[in-house]
């Protein structure tokens, strides 16, 4: 708990516009584990994405400020506490950089899925990629830092590559549909470099993976 206490506010509160082109079309109920202070569950009703928001924090700080934006927050530890018997099911379920930080990600993840997820509802979970090359190469020289940001961030107790976050998926019999790499947009330099590189070092330039995954078969 102490380490999060130090982070500035803009870690809870900066939308992910990059889970857009991952979304359907409607989603009548979304569930955001890590809501922060609801700025992506607020885009999601603003933009007519979804019927009704629910949101789920850690800190009572950033849950308090999300009440502003989600129609039901929830201040509590996804993995320690018991989750509201009338929490219900939903059609989607959000963990953005979320399962990187839990003890038992496999756990909570299987939870989630078996619990509140809809018959034919969808889950997207983003996870910072392990395999990026500002974590290997300072690897090889023997220095692994940790940061305040980041793949590093001190407060992350698990780790992924592109494969790895694909067998936590599946371990919750979860089948994926689409995956999107971020930093590999052409106009972004590494976008770039991965362009003129054919793809080829694609897994070392990508600094995330975003998951669209379900219950019905998949990739």
């Amino acid at each position: 708990m102490n380490l999060y206490t130090a982070k500035k506010q803009d870690y809870f509160s900066a939308a992910r516009h990059e889970v857009l082109d991952l979304m359907p079309k409607f989603s009548k109920r979304v569930l955001e584990v890590g809501c922060g202070a609801g700025q992506t569950l607020g885009m999601l009703k603003e933009r007519r994405l979804c019927a009704e928001t629910v949101g789920i924090e850690l800190f009572d700080a950033a849950a308090t400020e999300a009440r502003d934006r989600v129609d039901t927050v929830y201040c509590l530890d996804v993995e320690e506490d018991q989750l509201p018997d009338n929490l219900g099911k939903f059609d989607l379920i959000l963990l953005l950089d979320v399962l990187e930080h839990l003890v038992d990600p496999w756990a909570v993840l299987k939870k989630l899925k078996e619990g509140h997820l809809a018959d034919n509802g969808k889950i997207i979970v983003s996870l910072p990629n392990a395999q990026h090359f500002s974590l290997v190469l300072p690897l090889l020289c023997g220095k692994f830092s940790y940061g305040e940001r980041g793949i590093l961030d001190k407060t992350h107790l698990r780790f992924f590559t592109k494969s790895s976050a694909a067998d936590l998926l599946k371990s919750a019999s979860l089948n994926i549909e689409e995956i999107k790499a971020t930093s590999l947009d052409v106009g972004l330099n590494s976008g770039k470099l991965n362009l003129a590189t054919f793809g080829l070092f694609s897994n070392f330039i990508a600094s995330q993976y975003i998951y669209l995954a379900s219950t019905s078969r998949g990739m």
